[in-house]
C-alpha cells in the first residue's frame, strides 16, 4: 500500500515538474527554451498535447511516417511559413528535429523573432529514443 502511495505521489511530482517546467521556459530566451524527453512523457501521459501544448516533429515526412513521438504533428521547416497558426492559440510549441533543431532555419521559416512560446525537445527524436521511450508510426 505505502508503495502504491510513493508511486502515485512521485506520478503526480513529476506532472508538476514537468508544467512548470514549460510554464517557466516560455519566459526565457529561445535558446534557452527546452524541455527534458522524461518531463514531455509525463505530459503525454496526462493527454495534454493539443491541448496544453503543440508537438511538432520538423523532420520530413518520410522520417515522421517511420517513427515519432506520440501526439506529434509533422510540420518540416519547409511548411512551417505557410502553417504559422500553431503559434496562434497561444499554446507553447514544443519542435524537435532529428538532434537539434535548427535554429537559424527556423527563425528564417516563422519570421525573424521566434514567438516567445517555443520549447525545443532536449536531444531531438534521437534523445528521445535514447531515453527508451514510446514511438509511433504512420501519418
Amino acid at each position: 500500500m505505502r508503495r502504491k502511495h510513493q508511486k502515485r505521489v512521485f506520478s503526480a511530482a513529476r506532472y508538476l515538474v514537468a508544467a512548470l517546467s514549460v510554464a517557466l521556459l516560455v519566459a526565457c530566451s529561445p535558446e534557452a527554451q527546452t524541455i527534458a524527453p522524461q518531463d514531455l512523457m509525463a505530459y503525454l501521459e496526462k493527454g495534454k498535447a493539443g491541448r496544453t501544448f503543440n508537438l511538432v516533429d520538423l523532420r520530413p515526412q518520410e522520417a515522421f511516417s517511420t517513427l515519432h513521438v506520440p501526439g506529434a504533428i509533422n510540420v518540416p521547416y519547409e511548411r512551417l511559413a505557410t502553417d504559422r497558426l500553431l503559434f496562434l492559440d497561444g499554446l507553447p510549441v514544443i519542435f524537435y528535429d532529428e538532434t537539434k533543431p535548427d535554429l537559424a532555419r527556423l527563425t528564417e521559416a516563422v519570421g525573424t523573432r521566434l514567438p516567445r512560446n517555443v520549447v525545443f525537445l532536449e536531444g531531438g527524436f534521437s534523445g528521445w529514443r535514447a531515453a527508451h521511450l514510446p514511438v509511433t508510426n504512420g501519418t
